[in-house]
């Protein structure tokens, strides 16, 4: 047998045996994730991806309710879950056999802010708002959570958003220079 044959034939063996441990992982949309805040006293959704057919289960902290929903054709998953008045810090769990824990989920009020440049004038770079160093230095505030999306120009519908930061971030001083100044002092 020659050895490019031989080779071949291990890959394959390979590939089969590996396969069998080779599960899909669920992938949620950057909206999601550990410190997020979901709406209060709502069916809040939460969605994302998995294998087609696959059954999807989501159990929060706060209420210890299993929810549940098959993916699609396309792999694709919509859950409802029934939210609390504020509150947290929970956890959400959603399995399709694998486990994915979202932690120090809050519970309260979204608020979108969005607009021209002067919704956009973060506490620090070109526009400085009036102590901005102090500003800064003091914006302790974990129950308040920062999701900023970043620009992209697209032609077409986008099936997620680019974020900044990783995703949530507590509201402190190393997360709030580059965030909306309008934003900030509107939550504070």
């Amino acid at each position: 047998m020659s050895i490019p044959r031989l080779k071949s034939i291990l890959l394959i063996v390979l590939l089969l045996f590996t396969s069998q441990f080779i599960q899909a992982k669920i992938l949620l949309p950057s909206v999601f994730g550990n410190n997020m805040v979901l709406q209060q006293k709502t069916n809040a959704a939460i969605w994302g991806k998995s294998d087609a057919g696959k059954a999807v289960k989501i159990t929060v902290s706060w209420n210890k309710i299993n929810y549940g929903a098959i993916a699609d054709a396309h792999g694709n998953w919509k859950i409802k879950v029934a939210t609390p008045g504020y509150g947290g810090p929970y956890t959400i769990t959603i399995s399709d056999g694998e486990l994915l824990v979202l932690n120090n989920v809050l519970i309260g009020d979204i608020w979108i802010c969005s607009g021209q440049s002067n919704m956009e004038m973060p506490l620090a770079g070109w526009g400085k708002i009036l102590n901005n160093e102090k500003e800064i230095a003091e914006a302790k505030y974990p129950n308040i959570r920062l999701l900023q999306a970043e620009h992209v120009t697209s032609n077409f519908p986008l099936n997620d958003a680019k974020v900044a930061n990783g995703g949530w971030q507590e509201c402190s001083p190393k997360y709030i220079a580059e965030f909306s100044s309008t934003a900030y002092f509107y939550c504070t």
